[in-house]
């Protein structure tokens, strides 16, 4: 099992504790850099080497949770590895 966060700008309904949710796999600096975004495109990740790629696209969301001085949504996901 491995926990991934993303960060949300605004509160999302399909986005809670429990949830299933897909990611999709962008790459920066011709591939050497990963990134993840839940579909749909409601919130990123940060940024990876290769060498830490998630091996799955699927997740189960574990917490969801607001920063009270940026406003922000800080999502939880868990990935089977």
């Amino acid at each position: 099992m491995r926990d991934m966060e993303f960060k949300m700008e605004i509160e999302y309904k399909q986005i809670y504790e429990g949830a299933q949710v897909s990611v999709e796999e962008g790459y920066l600096q011709d591939g050497l850099v990963v990134y993840y975004t839940i579909i749909p495109a409601v919130a990123m990740s940060a940024n990876y080497t290769r060498q830490e790629a998630l091996k799955s696209r699927n997740g189960v969301v574990k917490e969801v949770r607001q920063d009270e001085s940026s406003g922000a949504y800080y999502v939880t996901v868990s990935f089977e590895e």
